[in-house]
């Protein structure tokens, strides 16, 4: 895996070993064509490798925390920034931390929010929930949430928020973005 493009085009990216998955080339190649992020406050929350908040550091992002949970998906973001943006450090931050934790106790606000859990995971609307009642976005701010094409049906069945959204379809990958309009 590696960065698509800007200024950090073509550097490797590793990702922990196991039960990971990592978001292909061609859902983020599509999520920064519709997502504008230079000069952005970016949250990649749910990690995993950081691709996403690599890349978008790669074009232009003004700065990026990444949070995640799994101890050697940490160890892997730490050893990716390091390789990436050696000398650039102040240009992110990464917390070992779960995605409700973070989204509980932050008083951060993003641009940008790319939340991507386990497929199967039972956190999506309670982070996105805590997302949205404490005000995380800034104004105009997107929300972009990554899910598997069996379960976005569902849970847009209970959304309840007064958020715009858009679906894109990526085979078994959706991208569900939610624009922030206060």
């Amino acid at each position: 895996m590696h960065i698509i493009s800007g200024y950090k085009k073509n550097k490797k990216i590793i990702a922990p070993k196991r039960d990971f998955r990592p978001t292909q080339s061609k859902v983020r190649e599509a999520l920064f064509n519709i997502i504008e992020v230079k000069d952005k406050i970016f949250l990649d929350l749910c990690s995993g490798s950081g691709a996403i908040g690599f890349e978008a550091l790669s074009r232009g992002a003004k700065y990026c925390v990444f949070a995640e949970i799994d101890r050697e998906a940490i160890q892997n973001i730490f050893i990716n920034a390091k390789n990436i943006f050696e000398n650039e450090n102040e240009k992110y931050k990464i917390k070992r931390i779960a995605a409700e934790d973070y989204a509980k106790r932050t008083n951060e606000k993003f641009d940008i929010i790319y939340f991507d859990p386990p497929y199967n995971s039972k956190i999506y609307e309670t982070v996105i929930s805590l997302i949205i009642e404490r005000n995380l976005l800034n104004e105009n701010g997107y929300l972009i949430v990554e899910s598997s094409y069996k379960y976005y049906k569902k849970f847009l069945e209970n959304y309840k928020y007064n958020l715009k959204y858009e679906i894109k379809i990526y085979g078994e990958n959706v991208l569900i973005i939610f624009k922030n309009i206060n």
